[in-house]
């Protein structure tokens, strides 16, 4: 089997559950005592210089770096159930580190990306405990997903997720569920299946649930742990970012893009409000693909990555 088919099986496994993330960590039910269910998060990426293949060009110095942030409110409707309604805000950025130090014909060296790739969504969930055994989680939302231009006016998706969690036993739960993007093409309704599996006292495996890592927890406020992560989108193209540079314009398309990760993570527990969360590792596969123009960049090596979170919960 290729590599890029193996990544590329890694990611299917990983961007639906990296999808359901924030809906994952809202499974303690009902709302913790003296908190009033608010919780914000943010996240840094930075990457390193890349190079990507488009056909028969070779692109050198890609700089990619992502940022989010986000809001959501939980609100308990009983002792088994909660709904949450959550705001999401998520910008990517592309840029030539290097191509400002050469004299070069811009317009035919630079990578037909935009400079800037940005999502504005909501989405309102539902978590509900059935019995003993079996948790319910759902979730449906809209985004706006564009270039630098057109937020809210274009790009607008829906998106969609179920998923059922069974505690097999006191060490071991179980996740399978669905999720539906409409403005996806490789993405748009994937199945998953995950589990949590602690087989020792400080030691956790988990393959999608809420993400795939091995951790080890040192202490009540630090675990350490090997990740994978997915990150990406569908996002609407109003202008050709890099005119004649392509087999056909790129004007209002629509790009995909996918990312998957690798690394080491540290997380802290400051205190029952703040966590803090620091990651460094590799990006193994990436892709860029316009969908409805038959025209698609991909990787040629893994870069190093970091990424700095913080979240607070109210």
């Amino acid at each position: 089997m290729k590599t890029t088919t193996i990544l590329k099986s890694l990611a299917a496994i990983i961007l639906p559950l990296a999808f359901n993330q924030a809906l994952s960590a809202e499974t303690t039910i009902p709302t913790e005592p003296n908190k009033i269910g608010l919780t914000f998060a943010t996240e840094s990426t930075s990457s390193g210089e890349a190079r990507l293949k488009g056909g028969n060009v070779n692109y050198e110095h890609v700089e990619i770096a992502n940022a989010s942030w986000s809001l959501a409110q939980s609100i308990a409707l009983d002792e088994a159930s909660s709904v949450a309604l959550s705001l999401a805000y998520n910008r990517t950025t592309i840029d030539e580190g290097n191509y400002h130090h050469f004299e070069r014909n811009y317009a035919a060296d630079r990578v037909p990306l935009p400079n800037e790739l940005q999502s504005l969504g909501a989405s309102l969930s539902y978590s509900t405990k059935l019995n003993h055994e079996w948790m319910l989680s759902s979730s449906i939302g809209a985004a706006s997903n564009v270039a630098k231009h057109d937020l809210l006016s274009k790009g607008w998706g829906a998106n969609a997720n179920v998923m059922g969690i069974y505690s097999w036993s006191p060490t071991l739960s179980l996740a399978v569920g669905l999720a539906y993007d409409s403005l996806s093409v490789d993405w748009k309704c994937v199945p998953f299946f995950g589990f949590d599996w602690r087989p020792a006292d400080k030691w956790s495996i988990a393959i999608g649930f809420p993400k795939t890592a091995v951790s080890y927890e040192f202490n009540q406020k630090i675990t350490m742990a090997l990740a994978a992560s997915g990150a990406g989108g569908t996002y609407f193209i109003r202008d050709d970012p890099r005119p004649g540079t392509t087999p056909q314009s790129l004007a209002n398309s629509k790009l995909e893009y996918t990312e998957v990760r690798l690394g080491f993570e540290t997380a802290w527990k400051i205190n029952n409000t703040f966590s803090l969360s620091g990651s460094a590792g590799g990006v193994l596969y990436r892709k860029f693909k316009y969908i409805d123009r038959n025209y698609e960049l991909k990787s040629r090596d893994v870069v190093p990555f970091v990424s700095l979170a913080f979240s607070a919960a109210f």
